[in-house]
């Protein structure tokens, strides 16, 4: 009848780290479902490239290039790999279609109340 507290604390002790293993593996469990579906590298390809643009960009603007045509040209190639990189990200989430799905789920419950 009497439980000892030390034993109670061992016993939690034991569900964090039985938790922390679920929470890890679901973590690569998820990773490997995205990779799987084809999100995962389109979308950190996508982050690289914001990244690479902004950084041809602030180089461009900070004048650490010499010739002015040649940081112009890097300035829009910046610019450019930028919007192709939010362009990329945008495709991919809107490629998983949850946003459709939910319309077309809230279109049909709407049509089936009225019938």
């Amino acid at each position: 009848m009497y439980e000892d507290p030390k034993e109670k604390n061992t016993y939690v002790g034991c569900q964090n780290v039985e938790s922390e293993k679920r929470s890890e593996s679901s973590l690569i469990q998820k990773s490997l479902t995205w990779i799987h579906a084809g999100i995962l590298v389109p979308m950190v390809a996508g982050v690289l490239q914001i990244l690479i643009g902004l950084t041809l960009v602030s180089i461009s603007i900070l004048g650490l290039l010499e010739p002015v045509w040649i940081s112009a040209v890097l300035s829009i190639l910046g610019s450019v790999s930028s919007m192709a990189g939010v362009y990329l990200i945008y495709h991919v989430i809107s490629k998983q279609e949850t946003f459709n799905t939910l319309i077309n789920k809230a279109i049909r419950r709407v049509i089936e109340a009225q019938n």
